[in-house]
């Protein structure tokens, strides 16, 4: 898909005489954009779980809520944590934490200002029965620090960064897919068309083009727009 992409994006920006992206430019713009499509998942995710609560989403081949969980649920992962004087390490690739088991029972997340409350409370204290975490910059913290042993950590990983690759013939760079650090998108064939807008609008800034920026904008707010019909 990165090849489709990237072939588009040169022939819009070519069409015109508009300018051209080097190879090392084209993989910076493609990494944000797949980052920006990927965040947006989530706040689409939201929206139509709104609409599917109010009964104002289709539920049969239409159904963009089911498509939508199923591209997220691809990139769901599941790791051991070992604990260490409570505190547990997060995996180096973790963007959104889904769920903590320990002992096959469901830990509950405990925001750090209901930490004190929590812990001074004879009845909602932290316990091995009703085990609960803490989330603290790297690491994850488990309640009560009685507990030993192993957690399993469900979430949602990092995406890894798409990168084009290529042999030089003559002057002209030639996609080569084989190479061992080639990366394609990672995100759905259907994100293809917001790849290619996203990257355009990054283009157009680059090369000093409003018009091409403002042309990927316009594209955009029809997509958006469809969309939402």
């Amino acid at each position: 898909m990165i090849d489709h992409v990237r072939s588009t994006v040169l022939s819009v920006l070519n069409k015109e005489n508009r300018g051209t992206l080097t190879v090392a430019q084209f993989n910076s713009y493609a990494k944000h954009a797949q980052q920006l499509i990927f965040d947006q998942y989530f706040s689409e995710y939201s929206r139509l779980s709104t609409l599917k609560n109010s009964r104002r989403l289709s539920r049969d081949h239409g159904d963009k809520l089911t498509m939508l969980r199923q591209n997220i649920d691809k990139f769901m992962k599941t790791a051991t944590g070992s604990i260490v004087s409570t505190y547990i390490q997060k995996p180096t690739d973790l963007y959104s934490i889904i769920s903590l088991t320990y002992g096959g029972k469901l830990m509950e997340y405990i925001p750090k200002y209901k930490e004190a409350y929590l812990e001074a409370s004879n009845i909602a204290a932290p316990s091995a029965l009703y085990p609960g975490y803490c989330d603290e910059n790297n690491y994850l913290y488990v309640k009560p620090n009685t507990l030993t042993g192993s957690v399993n950590i469900n979430y949602i990983r990092t995406l890894v960064d798409p990168n084009w690759t290529y042999n030089v013939i003559g002057e002209n760079p030639v996609h080569n897919p084989s190479a061992l650090d080639f990366q394609d998108f990672e995100l759905s064939p259907d994100d293809q068309t917001s790849l290619v807008i996203e990257i355009l609008k990054l283009s157009g800034v680059t090369i000093r083009e409003a018009e091409v920026a403002q042309a990927a904008a316009q594209i955009d707010a029809v997509e958006t727009q469809k969309e939402n019909v």
